[in-house]
């Protein structure tokens, strides 16, 4: 079983659900580029290379991988998807917390 989390610029959205029903369709356009999301997004695959085959959207940085969907979003947003018991899950809030995004589960509401 996989979970997923999503992550945005702070205070980019109104109605969180709303928002993360269209990024999981990869409907971004609602969100502006962030320099700070591929800054985070570097951060996650330096801390847990193990993320590169849980992460969306595609980007450069999985180098070998083939996309999978569009190949403009990844400045916007960050999308795991992450198995039960994964290690680092209370990190995730924390560091995105650093990187000035926020932290959606919705599992958890």
């Amino acid at each position: 079983m996989t979970y997923d989390l999503y992550f945005w610029p702070s205070g980019a959205a109104e109605d969180v659900v709303e928002l993360a029903d269209r990024l999981a369709e990869e409907e971004a356009d609602v969100l502006a580029p962030d320099p700070r999301v591929l800054a985070f997004r570097a951060d996650l695959l330096r801390r847990w290379p193990d993320l590169a085959d849980r992460i969306e959207p595609w980007h450069g940085d999985l180098e070998w991988r083939l996309p999978a969907g569009r190949t403009d979003l990844a400045e916007r947003y960050v999308l795991l998807t992450l198995p039960y018991g994964w290690h680092g899950t209370h990190d995730l809030p924390v560091l995105a917390a650093r990187y000035g995004l926020d932290c959606y589960d919705p599992q958890g509401g």
